[in-house]
């Protein structure tokens, strides 16, 4: 009965009651005061006042049970629409079942979660909310709560809960249950939480984790960028093109498929980068710096970014459904851009997939430029070295050759003037060279592009060859090997650096002769040939093996004679390198056992 309804009747009761004691007290009073006159009538009126206020005050507490009755029902009414508006809104899917697991409450954020109306499923088994392939087994973890003591379980302390949209599609929840007694009758109420975006960050984060061990792997710069095209596949892509894009060079890779099909389609993309005027949409990502998501990548899209049909036919074979072009940073310019394809119709990217391609850019962008810088300090360092040994390897030739005169004026000077002259010349010679070999120590240019510098202007050449024979001949005495030259015309001349060129033959000559047994020869050989001049060496030593020609001129490489006597391995590509510099040509001929003649040419000048 409701309340107010109770409070009238009350109110009438007590009103009547009042009444009919009012009148009993008053016919009451007549009859005692003409009977018992002033006293008694007093008697008979305090009883009816004191009847009427116990009357009265038993009303007032009545009156008050009800009202605080009606304050706990209004309190409790006021609790169950709070409640409700609690349920209906909330972001959670609040789901109740009776014991056959028919839903009878399916609030609002269910409806969003699994794309079911609360008419449409009410009444529904609860399985219809799982995948089918749990349906059995959620039946008797259901039965074995509902037979348990425990009031309240969260689902998936084991084993991860999936639930099913209406669409059929799975997604990972973490869900608890309540099961609650309401006038003897059992009813369960489920609690569930879709974790899809949750999974997702934390896989994004394990995937960034694992890139970040992948790249820190090598400061190889091929191998960094091998493994930075890979990475995206296939987490966020079937296929990722890597182009750098560089004030010095430009370079694409690509990432490999273990898909057959998806390598055959990745091959029609274009094997190089695009050029500075291409309509390719890399290029607006490049300058504007800024991520492009291409969702749905359509005939028109692709006409617009192709600059030619024949690119334009091969993009369109290879199918690409949706594309995502992010930049790649460093010091705020952008230097690449990593493009992450997808095949499949639908396959749209996310916020969350490009906020996680960006940070990916990020971590490979400082790979990458990690890589780059230390292959330019490798290349410094390399280049010093050269130069390190270049230096050292040919300060031995002047070195020697100021010994060996120093030694001939110490121990047999020579009487005339023109001997103790010629002698005092070849020294003056190698200190020169010697000096010339110093600076380029510290030519600071040189070092940054790894070779030495060269002063070409007209030279004649019988100087050049004076020069190294008296550099050698001494040498020569001792080892009682013949050291002579020939020069044809006598006034032939080059396009050179002399003081390179002495350099070259002394290399040529040292070699020769540390080669060549005692009483054997070495012949300098010169001769005019068409535009150049061909400059020959000669031995009669060892010869060269025939498996060991192809490497002669590599740098550091040193056959098993040459490593017995202690060679460095840098002369001979010193030697290449100079000719090369020259815009010359230098090979070998040798048979084992039959000498060796290195020939090498440098433009004439004799006729220019």
């Amino acid at each position: 009965m409701p309340l107010t309804t109770t409070r009238r009747k009350i109110s009438a009761t007590l009103a009547v009651a009042l009444l009919a004691l009012l009148a009993l007290g008053l016919a009451a009073l007549a009859g005692v005061w003409q009977r018992g006159g002033i006293l008694a009538t007093a008697g008979v009126l305090l009883i009816v006042v004191v009847a009427a206020s116990i009357l009265v005050a038993g009303a007032s507490s009545v009156q008050h049970d009800v009202d605080a009755r009606d304050d706990v029902a209004r309190a409790l009414r006021q609790a169950e629409a709070r409640m409700a508006g609690l349920v209906s809104i909330a972001a959670d899917a609040i789901i109740t079942v009776d014991p056959d697991q028919r839903i009878t409450l399916f609030n609002h954020g269910a409806e969003v979660i699994f794309g079911y109306a609360a008419d449409d499923i009410l009444g529904h088994p609860l399985a219809e909310l799982l995948p089918a392939r749990f349906h059995a087994a959620h039946g008797h973890h259901f039965a074995a709560f509902g037979s348990g003591s425990e009031p309240a379980r969260r689902m998936g302390e084991r084993r991860e809960i999936l639930g099913r949209r209406k669409d059929g599609e799975e997604f990972p929840a973490e869900a608890s249950i309540l099961k609650l007694e309401v006038a003897g009758e059992t009813a369960y109420t489920v609690v569930l939480r879709d974790v899809t975006q949750r999974r997702r960050v934390e896989e994004g984060q394990r995937f960034l984790a694992d890139v970040g061990g992948a790249l820190t792997r090598t400061l190889d710069y091929d191998a960094v960028l091998t493994a930075v095209a890979q990475l995206p596949v296939p987490r966020l892509g079937d296929i990722c093109v890597l182009d750098i894009l560089s004030a010095e060079f430009s370079r694409r890779v690509m990432s490999v498929s273990g898909d057959p099909a998806v390598t055959a389609r990745s091959r029609l993309h274009p094997a190089e980068p695009p050029g500075p005027d291409s309509a390719s949409a890399i290029l607006d990502v490049l300058r504007t710096k800024r991520a492009m998501v291409v969702n749905d990548v359509d005939a028109s899209w692709l006409e617009a970014h192709s600059e030619t049909d024949e690119i334009l036919d091969r993009a369109q074979r290879m199918g690409v459904r949706s594309l995502m072009l992010v930049p790649l940073m460093a010091r705020g310019d952008a230097f690449g851009v990593m493009s992450i394809m997808r095949l499949s119709a639908g396959s749209h990217f996310s916020d969350l997939e490009l906020g996680l391609a960006e940070q990916l850019a990020t971590r490979a962008a400082f790979a990458i430029e990690n890589a780059r810088l230390f292959q330019v300090a490798r290349a410094a360092t390399d280049a010093r070295d050269d130069i390190l040994g270049v230096v050292s390897h040919d300060l031995r030739n002047p070195v020697n050759a100021i010994g060996m005169c120093v030694r001939v004026l110490r121990e047999s000077p020579p009487d005339d003037r023109d001997g103790r002259r010629d002698l005092v010349n070849a020294i003056g010679d190698a200190v020169d060279w010697m000096d010339r070999l110093i600076r380029d120590l510290l030519d600071v240019a040189n070092l940054e592009r790894g070779g030495l510098s060269v002063e070409r202007r007209r030279e004649g050449v019988a100087p050049i060859v004076e020069s190294v024979i008296s550099m050698f001949e001494h040498s020569a005495l001792e080892r009682n090997v013949s050291l002579m030259a020939d020069v044809t015309p006598s006034g032939l001349q080059v396009d050179g650096d002399a003081a390179r060129l002495v350099q070259v033959l002394s290399n040529l000559v040292s070699n020769s002769l540390a080669h060549t047994e005692s009483g054997g020869t070495v012949q300098l050989v010169i001769r005019a040939d068409g535009p150049m001049v061909r400059f020959e060496v000669r031995d009669t030593g060892m010869g060269i093996a025939a498996e060991n020609l192809p490497h002669i001129f590599e740098r550091h490489w040193r056959s098993s004679a040459s490593a017995k006597r202690g060679g460095s391995g840098l002369g001979l590509a010193i030697a290449r390198g100079i000719v090369q510099a020259h815009g010359g040509q230098i090979w070998v001929e040798s048979e084992q056992g039959n000498g060796a003649t290195f020939r090498f040419t440098v433009p004439s000048a004799t006729l220019a």
